[in-house]
């Protein structure tokens, strides 16, 4: 029974992700979304009380699918340079994809129309960036990187990496960047950063 009711529950955190996606957080509710995955609304409300509490579980999802693999890499008392590489390159070409461009419009708009906002950021994206910082502050103790805010730096070197794609982000264009530039991009960046950081 467990592994079924886990199974519907994957099922319609896919299903949300979907609406949420093609027509945003305001306009998407509860009936179509039961209606997409194929359950009734007291099913939907069982796992979810409320559209929101079932839009920060895809969040969370998503996240987790596409961006805790990145921060695999990070591992202490390597080359800092190439560690640093990877993790952009696979940071990078993750939230670049459509859907989590989509999703970041979304949850921008939401978290200053309804202020859901820290809730959307520490349960989604905040958990993995405060590994990226946690990572940085053990470079920092060990003097792979000066002494300073690791926060600030995590939010530095992300920036960083996502500059040069702000038109992309925006809307303005939607000609996808190739993994060339991509990794360019990064290696720029790393550059910079590690510059910016040396002890």
């Amino acid at each position: 029974m467990r592994i079924k009711s886990e199974t519907r529950r994957k099922a319609i955190v896919q299903g949300a992700s979907e609406v949420f996606l093609e027509k945003g957080y305001a306009p998407t509710v509860m009936a179509e979304i039961a209606s997409r995955v194929g359950v009734s609304k007291p099913t939907l409300y069982s796992y979810f009380p409320s559209k929101e509490e079932l839009f920060l579980e895809v969040i969370k999802t998503l996240v987790a699918e596409r961006l805790s693999s990145a921060f695999e890499p990070l591992i202490e008392g390597q080359d800092l340079s190439d560690i640093l590489q990877t993790f952009g390159q696979q940071y990078l070409t993750n939230v670049l994809k459509p859907d989590i461009v989509t999703l970041r419009g979304i949850m921008m708009t939401e978290a200053q129309r309804t202020g859901i906002g820290p809730r959307l950021y520490k349960e989604g994206p905040g958990q993995e960036v405060d590994k990226l910082a946690f990572f940085l502050a053990k470079e920092m103790l060990a003097g792979r990187l000066r002494p300073g805010r690791p926060e600030t730096a995590a939010a530095h070197l992300l920036g960083m990496f996502e500059s040069e794609y702000q038109e992309f982000m925006l809307g303005a264009t939607d000609t996808l960047p190739t993994q060339e530039r991509i990794n360019q991009s990064v290696a720029d960046a790393v550059s910079m950063f590690l510059r910016g950081y040396a002890p």
